[in-house]
């Protein structure tokens, strides 16, 4: 449900903070998992001054979720896997952690998919909140979202 491979429509794709040097937010739904040291598809928030960043994505109208997939990326220096990331749904009025969210593994992992499931729900509106490993930031190859 979030693999798009241009720029524009939906589902858009936005973060929080995105690094300077081309790890962009579309590169997080290109369709490619790259685990190399240094991909060109990928979304970090390499030099973000924040704790914790956000990727999100936005449909023309409400999906049914219940299973996102984080490839992780991890460059063993800037950018390495979070501390713990959490999946939020919009509400029409705020971001809401989902409930009864199971991740494997437990601890966010590099250089691999890491899933996250729950409830199916329907949403407009997603994102991921990464919870920086300090002083190191968070970064995807990509990210999948499935109906479960």
């Amino acid at each position: 449900l979030a693999f798009h491979r241009r720029a524009t429509g939906f589902p858009k794709v936005s973060a929080s903070h995105s690094d300077p040097y081309g790890g962009v937010p579309p590169s997080a739904i290109d369709g490619k998992i790259n685990f190399e040291a240094t991909p060109t598809n990928r979304w970090t928030s390499y030099t973000s001054p924040d704790p914790t960043d956000w990727l999100e994505l936005e449909w023309e109208k409400k999906i049914t979720t219940g299973k996102v997939v984080l490839h992780i990326y991890d460059d063993r220096g800037g950018v390495q896997a979070p501390e713990k990331y959490s999946i939020e749904g919009w509400t029409g009025t705020e971001w809401k952690a989902l409930s009864q969210q199971v991740n494997n593994p437990a601890n966010p992992t590099g250089g691999m998919a890491n899933i996250a499931t729950f409830p199916p729900i329907q949403v407009q509106k997603l994102r991921v909140v990464f919870t920086h490993k300090n002083p190191a930031r968070s970064g995807v190859t990509e990210m999948e979202v499935w109906e479960k």
